[in-house]
Order: structure tokens, then C-alpha cells, then sequence
């Protein structure tokens, strides 16, 4: 779409020197699309654009990202000056002496008075004027996607809504890379009715450093990251004006995008309240058992499985991850309890300027977060992970082959407005801050642990929605009124979480003996009542750290003192996990243990055995004899220590390193089990070590590195090892340590050689040439030798032919040899066993009769020491007898042939009288001699029939031309195909079954005829032809595949809320029939995904029924002849009545069987049928026999209410018929409806919030069909904004409610 941007001397012309602007126009339009109303539109389109490194920064998929659209300009410390006194200005209203100041600076920015016509608000905007020189074509040679006009300063864009009652402070720092971010940003901004909106206005690769390669910490243009960026002038002035206006603190959300094919795995939205803050809150968590907060105002399932597009099931951990490991977070909906994913690897840059700036003097812990950051992928984890989906998300139409620029953002939006209204759901009750109770008092109060100067009490948390702090109250006697100290969040800012229980109280005096207490305060200062009261005194030494270390049959203990006072030592208590704790050492008996200055204590434990798990506990003894135990105990496992040596065929020269694996050691870089070793410097050496690449800056060598632990017989893990040696040429030998058991294994590779060596047979002899390092891996574990299949094509072998199978086999040294066979779901095929180690493909003649649909290839890999384990081939395939047989029963069949080189004749195949016929465009039905592979056929027979061949069959993929319409396709293949395992190209490019169901190019409903009916089935099945409606124009070119076993997912869309199948029949014709209902997920209007057209009509006599959209308000709808048609839900409370019409058509006057079908009906909703002058109220099982009066078409209608109805009250609804059209629109809307008899007629129009806008008509209608036409205004003769309205009619006490969508 051409971006039109006016002269800057029009500008003049329209306006004042050094005026403001005013402009009354959709912000919506201004931001994202069309706005004739203002001096430039589409802002985002403006963005000042830049490529540092390509591909570090994705931009939109419609955008090219390019280098020198636009600008940024690096403010000096004048400019930053000047900014601000404009921003003082622009906020106090002065836009005349604002607008001037801008002038006087030279800044391309102007003052915006913006009167929003589709929120009725008036916003001050500061925005600045693109600069027309820059231009970008996107690459292509169409000129809707042309981008004329960019900011050459990019200092961003900022919204000031005054008439706001909310302190929020919307953020959008990154609008290039994160492209979806500032639709998200305005939508926030109406829903949340936040103060301010910013958003930057250039990309963070615009300008930076140019100093090396580039990363974001390089960036200039970034406002997260660099302080002096005028964004960031803006904001601080803003956050003030926040803070004076409510007098609190602002809520600041900033919303971000990551892109969508880098961070697999993880949620939808990251959520945190900043780096490094670990314990997040309100509005993100709510710790109280209200469960007021984001998370729990969603549900277990968040958005049902394609309900936007195709795409899985979105559960609340699929849709939310948050960043907390302070305290448990959990959901609760009455039913379901578990905890919140806390999986996130975006949580926000530590360093971000407007986090910084907001969390200033607050603390992590208190039940307000003021900072909200939010990352949301740019394309779910639900959806394929696909260019094509990707593509689609954001509105790419492959039949028009170009980016539908008014949808860009709809599937985005319907996806990700869901947190946004959660978060506004607990705004106000985070605001108000006050829950009306005073907290309850905490319990249990109890002493954790003495120290030198310092007693940690714990208790039992209270339960507090508007917390403030814990007070402890804590006095050298029994604690009264008057008597005490308070050590509360200002003396550790952890008391500010309601879910902490245990603190430690510091700044006591070693002499005293002190009583404590604890209450809870709320925000309001209400105070709960005491707790129990303790007393302690505290203990003669302040233990700083206690670790243990398990090493060879010992464990190493550590510990940490940082003051003693008359301590008379440590003693020393283990116990295991079946005894309680023993005095193993004590200072009594051990003089190390009693040293009055030590500040770091070292004690052995060589009496353990390894392989069990032992805990320590250490404590201190005052002059009184009084222990006080230090209560954080440490464990440790003793594990033994191998060594691997290097040295020469001498062995005069030798070195060694120390392995193994610990439960309490970690792969990565642990304090005390992991050592380092130095580099050799002798003139003579042999030297080994282990190598950690990417530890320290340059990576660690280590002379000892312990492992996670794990368990050798079913696991292995790794060692890299390097070797030097100045003994170039010479022999050199590697060797294990004797103390491993007899069934581990322990193998070394070579890397320099390629060879492998198991060190349990003996030493292993290599030469070096040089002095450089060699670099071998230790495996220490169970390692098995790997299969990997050489992949192939999907197929089908037919019995007869020759099958082959390929793959390779490694680590084929510790292989005994191989079973082969084949298997499915329910057979298997033994091929060959004791297959030698060294082969590495197979071949055999597949048996004749077999079949064995849906198999893969098996290996059995026997290892050397016993161990079996199964390798199954990626690819899958059919064994199908050499000889097939084809059954079909009397009547009319959808058929095909899968003997690709066969050419029988119809009488052959189907019996004598048999017929077939073939369609094609020119002409739809021609009867065919002859039943050839690659042709559809309708086939009638006159008695049963049963064909066998062993011709060569079908068994690779075929692909059949689409042409715009039904095309008539036939299965090649001897298999079934599920729906969503068709594959589709479309302009060269592969598509799933559901992605161009997404593209509306493939309508979701294939039809197939079985059992005297059409049907929509779950899979084709061999010999079965089908009906494949393409809606591709006929320059784009359409094809369909059969690809064996392709594997894809299932596209049904919701369960309905409710539906009715309505099925004709006749003992003499076939029968046919709909389904109409209502969804979560469907319009009124046409649902492409719903809304799927009737079958193509048949050659033969038969009966044919349908609903129609033929009216001139159904121009939307694509198909007019429906087999299922979904509405919205009804109203919860309003009473309604939705009508279908429908259409039947018979070759006789023969009687019909009407059956009718209710699934999921509401208790107390109505259902009729009016067809000719017969009326059929709905009950369950209803047959209902029927005599058309002529042959030929009969048309009818259905109503279907959401109260109760019988023929006589059907007959007089003085409403019925009530339609909305076009819908949505723009700027003017018909209501249509009729009324049986004259009625006085109310009709009301109502907004979402249910305000009423316009009293449309008051007044008596006579008999017949009325039209009443809105304008778009209300009563005052305004016009309303963009949104929801509902038109209620109210009519003899009868009342009908109608949704419209006014879109601008």
C-alpha cells in the first residue's frame, strides 16, 4: 500500500507558524494503516530502519529490513536539554510554547492534538514528521508495499491520553525487530486506559558503535540500553508526572517479540518482573490465597486446538512461562493445581534504562511490581514452525501472492490479546490495594538458628492480598507495649513478601538474651495480631558457610567463620539417611576444632565408604557449655577416584589426571572438585589433562574434574583429554587405574587417529610428532555402538519386488551382530539374524501375500556385552500382496485404480451392465470405456463385485494438477490417507492440508460418496476417488499429492457449542444432508474454515439438500450452497433466534425421511423446520416423513432459539428473519427483519459496555419485511467509534439482540 505523506510546505499552509496540530482521526488508521484525516499515516511504516549484521534482528516478514531507511540521530547533551523543556511543556499543556520550542531546536517533531474517533478521547501526541526522501520499495515490483517518507531523528513516538484512570506507562522500545510490539502497545493502551505510550522510532542496528562485530550491547539507538536517548528523557519526565498525578508509583509494562524460529521450545510469553528479580508479584503473581493475578485469571486450556488457524491445543504453561525461583508459584481453577512454567530464557536486559528508572528504591519482594516486562514469540510453538505458517500468521495471501496489509496483525492479535485483558482484569484491585482485612497473625513462631550477632526465627506465613511487610519485634526481656524494636522491610527488604518465613534478625549484642514476636502489616497499616513468642541468646560464633565435599573413601568439610566470642570450638555430627545424627569430633578431643581466630575450618571424614550418603552438622560452644547448632546442614557421597596415566616405554617419565562422578557435583565448573593444572614447563615431559573449552576465558585444563553424577550401567558420559609430549616419534602408552569394577567400561578415542581403544584390555600405544596438544576422549559408561538408517522415500513394495534397506553403524567395534525385520502396528516380519557388524544393507523379495501396511524398518544391535538396543527407520512404508483384490458392493461408487500399468475395461473390473464416468471441465460427466490408473471415476454397478490383479501397482508419490473448483481426484495408492497427510503445491511451493486450509485455497470439506451418501471423511481409502474443492485463481498453480505415510497434524477445528444434523432419505434415491450449529469460533458472517460449500451434485437421480447464503447481504460468503453452516454462541442473556435457510431438491414426489439430529442442544433452546406449509418442531430422534409436492427444488427455513418454542408460538415471533449487512461495515449497516403481524417496534443500537448509543426506531411497523439503516452515529448525531454494538429489538414483549462490527 503506497504510504502518502504531504510537503512540508502543504504542513505550513494548513497550519500556523509554530502551532500545534489538531487532527480528528482514527489513532488506529494513523499508527497502522489508511488515515486521510491526518498529514501522514501508517507511522509504523516510517520506522527508521538499519542492518548491522544480518539476520541478528528480524524484522516483520512483509518489511525489508534495510540500511539507510531513515535515521537516528545521537542527541548532544543541547539537544537532550532542549528535549526536555519541550516534554515539561507538551506535559503541562503549553503546546503553543511547546511547538515552539521544537521549532527553535530544529527538530523534525510537531504537537498533536488528536481527537480519536474511535475511542471518543482526545490524545496529545509528539510525533515527529517523516522525512519524504527516503523511500523503499520492499523489493518488489507492486506498489502497494512502497514505504515513502522515514524518520531521520527515530527519537520515537509518544501518546498522552489525559482524560487516563490508570498510573500506566506503556513501553515499546524495539517496534522494528519486534514488529508486532506496537499493535499490542495501542491495543494496551485502549483496554488498560494507560496514561502514556511510547514507542521508539528506529531499529536498535540503525546506529552503533562500529566496532567490531555487531551485538545489541553495541547498539546507539536502543532506549533499553542507552541512557541518553531522548525516549528515555521522556519517560523519566513522565513516570513523574505519573507519580504526582495518582500519587503512586506507575505501573510500566514494556512489550517485546522474540523471533520465531531461534527460542524453540519455550512459552508463548515470557513473562518477568525484570532482571535479575527472581520473586515477581502483583499484578504477574499474586502470593495471597485470592490467586488475584495474569497467570490465574487464565485457564488450564487457553485457547482450544485451531481455533486461530491450525495449530495445537495452547495450555496456560504452553501460553505462559514466568521468571520466579523465590517462592512456589501455582494455578488454581477449582478443578486443576499445578505449578506456573518457569522456563524462560528472555527475562529482560539487567541493565534496562526503564526498568532502572522505575524500580529505583523499591525492593523484589513487595507485592507490587511496578515493572512489567513481557517477550512474546513471533510465531507460537503451537503452529508448524514453517515459513509457509509464518507467512500466514501475518497475513500473507498465496492466492493473491501479496501481504493483505489490513490483517497483518489479526491472527497475532486474536493470539496474544488474551494476556492483555487478563492483566486488566486485576488492575484496579492491584491499584486499590486494599482487600478490607486485617492480616491474620503469622504462626509458629520458632528459633531457626544463633549466631554471633544475629538470631533466624521462622514461621508460618500469613495469607495478606495488600501486604506490606512482617514486623519483627524482638527486646532483651518479655516483649510489652512500649518495650520492643522493630526489624522490619527497611532493615531486610525480604520481610516485604508475604510468603517469606524465615529471616534473620541482625545487629544483636552477643550478651543479651533476647524475646521476639512477629505481626504482619498491611498497605492500609493494619496490623495482624502477635505471634507466639521465643527467646534465645546468641551463639559465640557467626558460621558464614558449611559445605561438604565427597572425594575418595573420605568427605572434606568446609567451613566459613566470620567472628567468634568466647567460643570453645566445633563439634562435629554425621548420620546417614537410616540414623540420626552421632558426635563423630569435637573440640574436647580435636584442638583443630577449637581455635578462638580461625575464620576457615577443614575437617576429614575418612571412616565413610563410598557410594553412601552422609549429612554433616556442625556447632559452636559458649564458656556456659551451651551448643548452638549451626542448622544448615551439608551432605556429600564419597565416590571413588580413577586416575589415567601417561608415560613413556621407559617409564621414566609419567604424569596423571583424577575423574569421576558425584550426585553433588555438577558437569560444570565446581568449587573443589574440579582442579585446575598448569601447562608443562620442564624440557623433558610427559603431560596429560582434561579440557574444558569454555571455561575461563581461554578455556581450563584441570588435573582432577568430577562429573554430575550418574548411573555407568545405563549411562555414559564424556572427558575430553589432552596429551603433550616432548618424546616426539617415540612409543607413549595411556592406562586406567586397576580400582574400577569388572563390568564397567571405560574407552578411549583418539581423535587424532580416528581409533578407539577399550583401557580395560590393556594400555594404549600412540606416537606424537609434535609437541602440540592431542586431543582424546574418554568414555566412562555404558556406550553402545548406533545405528543410523540411511533415509528413503515413503513407499510401497508389492509382493514380488525387491526391497532394500540401507544404514551405517557406529562404534561397530563393540557390535556382536544384527536382527533385521519389519513391523507395524500389528504384524512383524523376521528378515535375518547374526547379520555381521561390518554390513550395512540389506535386500530381500518381498513375499507374495503379505500385508503389511504403516511398517518401518527394524535393527536389533547386539552389543558385545549383552545389551540389545532397537533402531527404527525414519521413513515408512507398505508391504502389499502381489495380488490385490478390488471389492465393491451394488450402486454408485467414487473409484479408482491403483495398478498403475493395467488398462481393463469397465465390464471387466465392475461386471456386465456396469457403467463409469469421468468429469472434466469441458465437460462433467463422460462415460469411459476403459478404468485406468490416474482417473477418478463415478461407477455404477449393477451387483456386487469382486476384481483381482497382479498387475504392477502404484508405490511412490503421484501428484495430481488442481484446477479453481471441484476437481474430481482418484487415490493412487493401495493405502489410506488421513485428510491432514495430503500434501499441496502451490506457485512451487509445499503446503500441508492445513496450512492451505489457513490460505483458503483447499476448502476443509473433501467429500468422498460411501454407503449411498456423500460424506466429509477422516482418511481416503484405497480405491476411492474423491472431491477436492480449489479456490486458487487459475494463474496460480495448484497441485495435490499422495505421499505415503506423510505425517501432519489434524485440523478439526473446536467442538461446536451446539449443532443439528439434518439428514434426508427416500427408499428409492440416496439421501443427503447438513449440519448448522453454533462454534466458539465462528462468526455470524462467513467462516471459511466452518462454512464449507455441499458436494457437487451427482450424475445419477438422487436426493440433493443444502443451506443457502444467497441473500444480497451473504455477498462475503464464497460458497452459497453450504453443507455446514456455524454461527456465534447466543447471548447469555438476551433471548434470540438465529434462521438458516435451506434448500431441497428432489427428482420425484416420492415421500422423504426427515431426521433430524440434536448434538450438545442447551436445555430450554427451540428448533423448527419450515418447509412448504409444513412446520417440524424439533425433538429428539425426530424422523419426520415428508411429501414433496412437486419434483424439483423446495425451499425452506430453520429457527433455532435459545428458549422454548412450539409450532403456534414459532408461527407468531413478531420478530423473525433479523439480519445485519453488511457486517462488519463501514459507515452505514442495514438491520433487516420481518414481523408476521403489526407490532409497535423497539429498536435500540448498544455499545460493548452496554450503553446504549441510539434509539434507532420507536413506533408500530405493519406486517411484512423491514429495513432500518444505521449511519454510524449516536443520538447527538456523533460519530461512534470502531468496536462491538449490539441492535436490540423488542416487539410484543418479544426481544432479539444482533452483533455488528463497525470497522474503520
Amino acid at each position: 500500500m503506497k504510504r502518502t505523506l504531504t510537503t512540508i510546505m502543504v504542513l505550513l499552509l494548513l497550519i500556523p507558524l509554530f502551532g500545534f496540530v489538531e487532527e480528528t482521526a482514527s489513532l488506529k488508521n494513523f499508527l497502522f494503516g489508511s488515515e486521510p484525516a491526518c498529514s501522514y499515516d501508517k507511522w509504523v511504516s516510517h520506522l527508521a530502519e538499519g542492518i548491522a549484521y544480518p539476520g541478528y534482528n528480524t524484522y516483520a516478514p512483509y518489511d525489508r529490513q534495510l540500511s539507510g531507511f531513515g535515521n537516528y540521530v545521537t542527541p548532544s547533551s543541547a539537544q537532550l536539554t532542549s528535549w526536555g523543556t519541550i516534554v515539561d511543556l507538551f506535559l503541562a499543556g503549553d503546546f503553543e510554547s511547546a511547538q515552539l520550542a521544537i521549532d527553535n531546536a530544529t527538530f523534525p517533531y510537531e504537537i498533536v492534538l488528536f481527537h480519536d474517533i474511535d475511542t471518543n478521547r482526545t490524545y496529545y501526541l509528539l510525533r515527529e514528521i517523516p522525512n519524504n526522501s527516503f523511500t523503499d520499495n520492499n523489493n518488489t515490483p507492486d506498489t502497494y508495499d512502497d514505504e515513502t517518507g522515514a524518520f531521520a531523528y527515530g527519537w520515537g513516538l509518544y501518546v498522552y491520553n489525559p482524560q487516563a484512570t490508570r498510573p500506566i506507562i506503556i513501553t515499546v522500545p524495539h517496534p522494528c525487530d519486534d514488529f508486532p510490539t506496537p499493535y499490542i502497545g495501542y491495543e494496551a493502551l485502549k483496554i488498560w486506559d494507560a496514561r502514556f505510550l511510547l514507542i521508539n522510532g528506529a531499529g536498535r542496528e540503525v546506529k552503533w558503535t562500529q566496532v567490531g562485530t555487531y551485538t545489541n550491547s553495541k547498539t546507539l539507538s536502543d532506549p533499553t540500553r542507552v541512557a541518553a536517548h531522548p525516549f528515555n528523557t521522556a519517560y523519566k519526565k513522565f513516570a513523574d508526572k505519573v507519580r504526582l498525578d495518582f500519587d503512586t508509583l506507575e505501573f510500566s509494562p514494556q512489550i517485546h517479540s522474540y523471533d520465531w524460529n531461534i527460542h524453540a521450545g519455550f512459552a508463548s510469553n515470557q513473562i518477568s518482573a525484570g532482571n535479575p528479580r527472581n520473586c515477581p508479584n502483583l499484578p504477574i503473581r499474586d502470593l495471597s490465597s485470592l490467586k488475584r493475578d495474569m497467570i490465574n485469571m487464565g485457564s488450564d486450556l487457553m485457547i482450544p486446538a485451531n481455533t486461530i488457524g491450525i495449530h495445537s491445543p495452547v495450555y496456560l504453561n504452553d501460553y505462559y512461562a514466568v521468571n520466579y525461583t523465590t517462592h512456589d508459584f501455582t494455578f488454581q481453577d477449582g478443578e486443576l493445581e499445578y505449578a506456573v512454567n518457569p522456563n524462560i530464557d528472555l527475562p529482560a536486559y539487567q541493565y534496562n534504562q526503564q526498568m532502572t528508572y522505575t524500580q529505583s528504591g523499591t525492593t523484589d519482594y513487595d507485592v507490587y511490581e511496578p515493572f512489567f516486562h513481557v517477550e512474546m514469540d513471533e510465531l507460537p510453538n503451537c503452529y508448524e514452525i514453517t515459513d509457509n505458517t509464518y507467512k500466514w500468521f501475518y497475513g500473507w495471501n498465496e492466492n493473491a501472492q501479496r501481504w493483505d496489509y489490513d490483517n497483518v496483525m489479526t491472527n497475532f492479535l486474536s493470539y496474544y490479546l488474551r494476556w492483555v485483558r487478563d492483566l486488566d482484569i486485576v488492575m484496579d484491585d492491584m491499584f486499590n490495594m486494599d482487600d478490607s482485612l486485617t492480616p491474620p497473625a503469622p504462626q509458629n513462631l520458632y528459633v531457626q538458628n544463633q549466631s554471633l550477632t544475629s538470631i533466624t526465627l521462622g514461621w508460618t506465613k500469613t495469607d495478606s492480598y495488600d501486604f506490606d511487610t512482617y514486623e519483627v519485634l524482638y527486646a532483651t526481656e518479655p516483649i510489652s507495649d512500649a518495650n520492643y524494636s522493630v526489624f522490619s522491610r527497611t532493615n531486610n527488604p525480604y520481610l516485604a513478601s508475604p510468603d517469606c518465613e524465615l529471616i534473620t534478625v541482625t545487629g544483636l549484642n552477643n550478651a543479651n538474651n533476647y524475646y521476639f514476636q512477629v505481626r504482619a502489616k498491611d498497605k492500609n497499616g493494619n496490623l495482624s495480631p502477635l505471634s507466639n513468642e521465643v527467646t534465645t541468646i546468641p551463639a559465640p560464633a557467626n558460621i558464614t558457610g558449611f559445605y561438604a565435599y565427597g572425594m575418595d573413601a573420605s568427605v572434606r568439610l568446609n567451613w566459613t567463620v566470620s567472628g567468634q566470642n568466647f567460643n570453645q570450638g566445633f563439634t562435629v555430627y554425621r548420620k546417614s539417611a537410616t540414623s540420626d545424627y552421632v558426635m563423630v569430633d569435637s573440640y574436647l578431643t580435636n584442638m583443630s576444632l577449637s581455635n578462638s581466630t580461625g575464620t576457615n575450618f577443614e575437617w576429614w571424614d575418612n571412616n565413610v565408604v563410598n557410594g553412601d550418603n552422609w549429612t554433616y552438622m556442625i556447632s559452636s560452644t559458649n564458656l556456659n557449655g551451651q551448643e548452638f547448632n549451626y542448622n544448615y546442614p551439608a551432605s556429600a557421597s564419597p565416590q571413588p577416584l580413577h586416575r589415567i596415566y601417561v608415560r613413556d616405554a621407559a617409564g621414566t617419565l609419567e604424569d596423571s589426571i583424577t575423574f569421576s562422578q558425584n550426585a553433588y557435583a555438577s558437569d560444570g565448573q565446581d568449587t573443589y572438585y574440579d582442579v585446575s593444572k598448569s601447562t608443562p614447563s620442564a624440557s623433558t615431559y610427559v603431560w596429560n589433562a582434561f579440557w574444558e573449552q569454555y571455561w575461563g576465558n581461554n578455556g581450563t585444563h584441570l588435573t582432577r574434574e568430577i562429573k554430575g553424577g550418574y548411573n555407568i550401567d545405563l549411562d555414559v558420559k564424556t572427558w575430553v583429554m589432552r596429551v603433550r609430549s616432548t618424546q616426539t616419534n617415540q612409543p607413549l602408552f595411556i592406562s586406567a587405574s586397576s580400582d574400577f569394577n569388572r563390568a564397567e567400561k571405560l574407552y578411549l578415542y583418539d581423535n587424532g587417529t580416528g581409533s578407539w581403544h577399550n583401557l580395560f584390555t590393556g594400555p594404549y600405544q600412540f606416537t606424537v610428532a609434535n609437541t602440540d596438544n592431542r586431543t582424546m576422549t574418554l568414555y566412562w559408561g555404558n556406550l553402545q555402538p548406533k545405528v543410523t538408517h540411511t533415509n528413503q522415500s515413503n513407499k510401497l513394495f508389492q509382493g514380488g519386488s525387491q526391497a532394500s534397506f540401507m544404514w551405517s553403524n557406529q562404534n561397530n567395534f563393540l557390535t556382536q551382530n544384527l536382527d533385521l525385520y519389519i513391523k507395524n502396528a500389528t504384524d512383524s516380519l523376521f528378515l535375518a539374524s547374526g547379520v555381521p557388524a561390518t554390513n550395512t544393507s540389506y535386500s530381500f523379495t518381498v513375499p507374495q501375500d503379505i500385508d503389511m501396511p504403516g511398517a518401518k524398518f527394524y535393527i536389533n544391535v547386539h552389543a558385545v556385552d549383552g545389551l540389545v538396543s532397537t533402531y527404527a527407520s525414519p521413513y515408512t512404508f507398505a508391504l502389499v500382496p502381489a495380488t490385490n483384490i478390488l471389492y465393491m458392493e451394488p450402486g454408485w461408487h467414487m473409484a479408482s485404480s491403483p495398478w498403475s500399468t493395467l488398462v481393463p475395461s469397465v465390464t471387466e473390473v465392475f461386471g456386465a451392465g456396469s457403467s463409469a464416468y469421468t468429469s472434466s471441465i469441458d465437460s462433467p460427466w463422460l462415460q469411459q470405456e476403459s478404468f485406468l490408473f490416474g482417473s477418478s471415476y463415478w461407477v455404477n454397478l449393477p451387483g456386487e463385485t469382486i476384481y483381482s490383479s497382479n498387475a504392477t501397482i502404484s508405490s511412490t508419490e503421484v501428484t495430481y494438477a488442481l484446477q479453481p473448483g471441484w476437481n474430481f481426484i482418484p487415490n493412487p495408492h493401495l493405502i489410506s490417507y488421513p485428510l491432514s497427510t495430503l500434501r499441496f503445491t502451490v506457485n512451487n511451493q509445499l503446503f500441508r492440508f492445513g496450512e492451505v486450509i489457513s490460505q483458503k485455497l483447499i476448502s476443509p470439506a473433501v467429500y468422498v460418496y460411501r454407503n449411498g451418501a456423500y460424506i466429509v471423511p477422516t482418511e481416503i481409502l484405497p480405491y476411492e476417488s474423491l472431491y477436492v474443492k480449489y479456490y486458487g485463481n487459475p494463474t496460480v498453480g495448484g497441485y495435490i499429492s499422495f505421499y505415503p505415510y506423510f505425517t501432519a497434524p489434524v485440523i478439526n477445528p473446536p467442538d461446536p457449542n451446539w449443532q443439528y444434523r439434518i439428514d434426508i432419505s427416500s427408499e428409492t434415491l440416496d439421501s443427503d444432508g447438513f449440519v448448522l450449529g453454533a462454534s466458539p469460533i465462528a462468526s455470524d458472517g462467513y467462516d471459511f474454515k466452518l462454512d464449507t460449500p455441499t458436494a457437487p451434485e451427482k450424475h445419477f437421480p438422487s436426493l440433493r439438500t443444502y443451506l443457502t447464503r444467497e441473500n444480497p447481504e451473504d455477498v462475503l460468503f464464497t460458497d452459497t450452497k453450504l453443507r455446514a453452516e456455524f454461527r456465534s454462541p447466543f447471548s447469555a442473556i438476551a433471548e434470540q433466534a438465529k434462521t438458516w435457510d435451506f434448500t431441497f431438491v428432489t427428482p420425484d414426489t416420492n415421500p422423504v425421511n426427515i431426521a433430524v439430529t440434536g448434538i450438545n442442544i442447551p436445555q430450554g433452546y427451540g428448533m423448527q423446520i419450515f418447509l412448504d406449509n409444513n412446520t417440524i418442531t424439533y425433538s429428539p430422534g425426530l424422523n419426520y416423513i415428508y411429501t414433496p409436492s412437486s419434483a424439483g427444488e423446495h425451499h425452506g427455513q430453520i429457527v433455532v432459539t435459545n428458549y422454548p418454542v412450539s409450532n403456534s408460538d414459532l408461527l407468531q415471533t413478531p420478530i423473525s428473519g433479523l439480519q445485519v449487512y453488511p457486517n462488519p461495515f463501514n459507515p452505514s449497516t442495514t438491520i433487516a427483519f420481518s414481523t408476521p403481524i403489526s407490532s409497535v417496534v423497539n429498536v435500540e443500537l448498544y455499545n460493548i459496555r452496554g450503553q446504549k448509543v441510539r434509539n434507532l426506531h420507536q413506533g408500530t411497523l405493519g406486517s411484512g419485511n423491514h429495513k432500518l439503516v444505521w449511519d454510524g452515529k449516536d443520538d447527538h448525531g456523533r460519530t461512534v467509534g470502531s468496536g462491538v454494538y449490539f441492535a436490540r429489538i423488542n416487539a410484543d414483549k418479544h426481544k432479539q439482540t444482533v452483533k455488528m462490527v463497525l470497522m474503520k
